[in-house]
């Protein structure tokens, strides 16, 4: 059986923390998360334009050492998905 995982996105990480109901029963169900390292670069930055940045950079440090949750590094196939992907859409 594959495990099931999910990649989140800067969006659902907020939609998490303001306790949005779909995006915490996702969350909590996964049994392995994702987030990319350009996500992390947009939740810093958002953290850094608050007023409460330290104590979201201390709760997204607690999230990102759960055992279910890792970082995933932007790579050139990475990269090719998203140009392919993008020629799609527009």
């Amino acid at each position: 059986m594959a495990v099931i995982t999910v990649m989140l996105d800067t969006n659902a990480y907020t939609a998490f923390k303001l306790g949005q109901a779909e995006a915490l029963e996702i969350i909590q169900r996964a049994p392995v998360l994702t987030l990319s390292s350009i996500v992390i670069g947009e939740l810093l930055a958002g953290f850094a334009m608050g007023s409460r940045e330290a104590q979201n950079r201390a709760e997204l440090q607690q999230f990102l050492a759960s055992p279910r949750v890792s970082i995933r590094p932007i790579d050139d196939r990475t990269a090719q998905y998203y140009a392919r992907i993008y020629r799609i859409l527009t």
